[in-house]
């Protein structure tokens, strides 16, 4: 029996995302947070970080439901700590013999895949939604090739391969994605990457040479300044069109998802918020990222006819399993 989630004159439920935060309630955490760490000389920033992602995930809702964040403050401070030794450890030695701290940070840069795909594991174990834990599943050697050869192959190519290269570490980070035993899906088409990517770099090379030919006839001094804003505005651009359609292109079995961010809206949206910035000397981060976490959020809707029953057969499922899959690493690595 075909599914109707499959049929083409069949439309799914749109579950919109909800953020119920504020930026004057935000504030009072964010301001603790602050002197908390400032008096304990950075060891609360571990729970500090985690109080601020309770407060974000706790106000996004879903169907009715908020997500929850579970991780735990000391496997963070571990985290920290251990960066902070490896970095006193890099700084002593390239004091002393700047090869070896070359060779220290080529080290680090190999080791980076590894890096995220701990990290990803252990904020998507710590993510929980009605009860079910979030995953993720990707595997060091299948990052290696993403972030390392990936990144080789788009220096090689002299950027050529930028697009390829974003559209497989979108597809990376998505597909190994799991929440209760079923896993995500990511297919974005590469063409929308390279058209994104071709229009911007039409729009930035025509602007260069309209600013070389108004240097040579005297003038261009405005305009150099000007590349500024139309970068901000070329960046909104490929972070709207690009976050759309990778949402558009990703499903968690029947359950479709959608991403209707606008560039107009971003950039006034990024405009206000350099403005609140500027004005009150930085006092308005709270309300800053308050305003970014429900625009994002606003925008964003489930498709799904019922998600109730999706979840339900997700905690069947994993119930019947004698151990859960994967543990959430006990040292949180910031990426």
């Amino acid at each position: 029996m075909q599914n109707s989630f499959n049929t083409k004159d069949h439309t799914p439920k749109r579950n919109d995302l909800e953020f119920n935060g504020s930026g004057k309630e935000f504030f009072g955490i964010w301001i603790v947070n602050i002197l908390l760490t400032i008096c304990t000389l950075g060891i609360y920033s571990a729970w500090a970080k985690v109080r601020t992602t309770n407060y974000f995930y706790g106000n996004t809702k879903l169907s009715g439901s908020s997500f929850s964040y579970t991780a735990s403050p000391i496997a963070i401070l571990k985290g920290r700590i251990l960066a902070f030794i490896l970095f006193i450890i890099y700084s002593f030695i390239s004091q002393y013999s700047p090869e070896m701290g070359g060779l220290l940070i080529l080290i680090v840069f190999f080791c980076s895949p590894y890096l995220i795909v701990r990290s990803l594991d252990f904020r998507f174990q710590n993510t929980e939604y009605r009860g079910l834990k979030f995953g993720f599943t990707g595997k060091f050697g299948e990052a290696l090739k993403v972030f390392i050869g990936g990144y080789l192959l788009v220096a090689i190519s002299l950027g050529v391969l930028f697009p390829w290269w974003e559209k497989m570490r979108k597809k990376f980070y998505v597909e190994n994605i799991r929440f209760g035993n079923s896993q995500f899906n990511c297919n974005p088409a590469l063409s929308i990457f390279y058209k994104t990517a071709g229009l911007i770099f039409i729009i930035i090379a025509s602007y260069l040479v309209f600013i070389f030919l108004s240097i040579g006839a005297g003038g261009g001094e405005l305009f150099i300044l000007l590349i500024y804003p139309i970068l901000g505005i070329l960046a909104a651009f490929w972070f709207s069109r690009i976050t759309n359609h990778v949402f558009a292109s990703s499903n968690l079995g029947d359950i479709r998802f959608e991403s209707e961010l606008k560039t107009s809206e971003l950039i006034g949206l990024w405009v206000v918020n350099l403005i609140l910035l500027g004005i009150t000397l930085g006092l308005a981060t709270p309300w800053v990222m308050v305003r970014n976490a429900r625009y994002r959020i606003s925008k964003t809707a489930v498709l799904a006819d019922d998600l109730d029953s999706f979840c339900s057969h997700e905690k069947n499922k994993v119930s019947s399993i004698a151990e859960e899959i994967g543990e959430a690493f006990d040292v949180d690595i910031s990426i």
